[in-house]
């Protein structure tokens, strides 16, 4: 697997000495209607004036947008004051107003300061901090390998967690969805540096993005607080496309061969370096090999022989990480599966008898019951095929007929289609 990098990298990094919001701003104000009009307001943080504004008169008409770059405030406040004295005696309004939000209020759901008086408002448009992300692995940055641990980065540190918001992007940034805050019981979302893998984020669907880019930002639905960051997810090891599971034909047999088929030759110097057949069900690992090359004479198959049991009725998927050189490379579980089901039991028994009529005659008979197994039957009396006169009644009952008297019994073998066998001993 890819190293993990220490926290240490965030700090030695020149971006987080410097944490900075951009704001921006709107306001509007008319005299219109008014013998005398005043409008003015401030914005503030943390009890520091960042900019105001002021004008009055009849002919007031003043409009504006301001974008600031201020420090890594706590909360943020409005202060409007409007007055219109009406023409013609028509009305007077005067007008003080403040709204307050906090930073971690202004991250998460957007830009909410606004204010609205007399005669004119102001209106936060934008928040967002000053943020860039990266993937830490410097060795393929714009790239993850299936299985890896991606580990991304934000810098500065030092903001809210909120602002540390990820999301990502499976349809080229046409929709946004939230890492989930925690994958595995480790924290993934509100976090500077989450790491986690794609199979971990996407589930099972992981498969259906291999060889696409998918995105991640920091932000949220009303807007994004860094430039997309574009990956590549990559196999970095041949995809399996299929499993050719041969069954065991009898009751307890051993599984025959497990073919799994790839989409590609194993490159020059790339190897499996472990392939195992695991529980889709609870992810118990069994039949494992190391160091696989595929067959010289089907380069783009593995085949698993001298299977070690399975569990019955269970569903198995088959997991491997490649590996070139010195070098691991990607690490997956396969979408195709197989599910094992231990054939039944052939079981039968005999529910009756009758004697041949009198001394030399061969008109006894044996009736048998099929309990358990897989149709055609075969019937043997004494190791001998007894098919031609053997009558079928039903689909589990049979008659053996034309039996002499034997003092000794007979010895009744009956087999399936599989040639499944069931032994019983018979006077």
């Amino acid at each position: 697997m890819k190293k993990l990098y220490m926290l240490l990298t965030l700090i030695s990094s020149p971006y987080m000495y410097c944490q900075t919001y951009t704001i921006g701003l709107q306001y509007y104000a008319s005299g219109n209607g008014c013998h005398a009009a005043r409008y003015s307001w401030d914005f503030r943080a943390d009890g520091n004036l960042i900019d105001g504004f002021s004008s009055g008169g009849n002919s007031m008409n003043v409009s504006g947008t301001q974008t600031y770059t201020v420090p890594n405030y706590t909360d943020f406040t409005f202060y409007l004051s409007t007055y219109c004295n009406g023409l013609n005696g028509s009305f007077d309004c005067d007008r003080n107003e403040s709204d307050s939000f906090s930073a971690k209020n202004l991250l998460w759901a957007g830009p909410l300061l606004y204010l609205n008086g007399c005669n004119g408002m102001v209106a936060m448009t934008s928040f967002k901090p000053d943020v860039t992300i990266k993937n830490l692995d410097n060795d393929s940055p714009s790239e993850i390998c299936a299985g890896f641990q991606l580990s991304l980065a934000a810098f500065p540190a030092g903001f809210p967690e909120e602002a540390y918001h990820w999301q990502y992007s499976l349809n080229n940034q046409a929709t946004w969805v939230d890492v989930p805050a925690y994958i595995g019981g480790v924290k993934t979302n509100n976090t500077a540096t989450p790491t986690f893998s794609m199979q971990e984020l996407l589930g099972t669907n992981h498969v259906n993005y291999l060889n696409k880019v998918i995105y991640f930002r920091l932000g949220y639905a009303h807007g994004a607080f860094s430039t997309p960051l574009p990956l590549t997810y990559s196999p970095c090891a041949p995809i399996v496309t299929g499993i050719d599971y041969d069954p065991p034909l009898c009751n307890g047999n051993t599984i025959p061969k497990i073919a799994v088929l790839f989409d590609r030759k194993l490159e020059n110097d790339e190897f499996l370096s472990i392939i195992y057949i695991v529980d889709k069900n609870n992810g118990a690992i069994s039949n494992q090999y190391y160091n696989v090359l595929f067959d010289a004479t089907e380069p783009t198959k593995y085949f698993f022989y001298n299977i070690n049991p399975l569990v019955d009725k269970s569903t198995y998927q088959i997991a491997y990480q490649a590996q070139k050189g010195t070098v691991n490379k990607g690490t997956t579980t396969s979408m195709a599966e197989f599910t094992y089901n231990d054939p039944a039991k052939m079981v039968f028994k005999i529910t009756d008898r009758t004697i041949p009529t009198c001394f030399g005659a061969e008109d006894g008979t044996i009736d048998i019951e099929i309990a358990s197994g897989t149709g055609s039957y075969n019937f043997y009396v004494d190791n001998v095929l007894r098919n031609s006169t053997t009558t079928k009644i039903d689909d589990l009952h049979y008659k053996i007929m034309g039996l002499k008297a034997n003092p000794s019994g007979y010895d009744i073998k009956v087999t399936d289609k599989n040639n499944c066998l069931d032994l019983t001993a018979n006077d």
